[in-house]
């Protein structure tokens, strides 16, 4: 059995709604926003092999925006000590169950969009 089938399964979200930084209308559209993008990148993606290699390049490029964005985000909120415990617990879980630390999975996806990029740079012809 691979280790993605016998990964724990995330059963729950980041934030159950009634977390009290969600009274600010500003984190509120903030959210939503990130939410909005992050599903339209995504849905956006779908259509990856077809890009031209400067369309897989971009793309790539508003990948990196998003994480960060999410970044910041949980940060926040893991600061105020709001994130769903539940949900850092599956993650957690998740993780160990792939042999994976938050650090080696932020360095694996890392190293993937590179080799993504560079197959995007060697169709432009750019690299070797």
């Amino acid at each position: 059995m691979t280790s993605m089938a016998a990964a724990e399964k995330i059963t729950t979200t980041p934030f159950l709604g009634d977390e009290p930084a969600f009274e600010s209308d500003t984190v509120r559209e903030e959210y939503e926003a990130l939410c909005r993008d992050h599903n339209g990148l995504v849905n956006f993606g779908k259509s990856y092999a077809t890009f031209d290699p400067m369309g897989k390049i971009a793309y790539l490029d508003e990948i990196d925006k998003i994480e960060e964005r999410w970044d910041v985000f949980f940060a926040r909120f893991s600061l105020l000590g709001q994130l769903n415990q539940e949900f850092v617990k599956q993650c957690n879980s998740f993780l160990q169950s792939m042999n994976l630390t938050e650090d080696d999975f932020k360095d694996l996806l890392k190293r993937t969009h590179q080799i993504m990029r560079e197959d995007a740079e060697r169709e432009r012809g750019t690299i070797a």
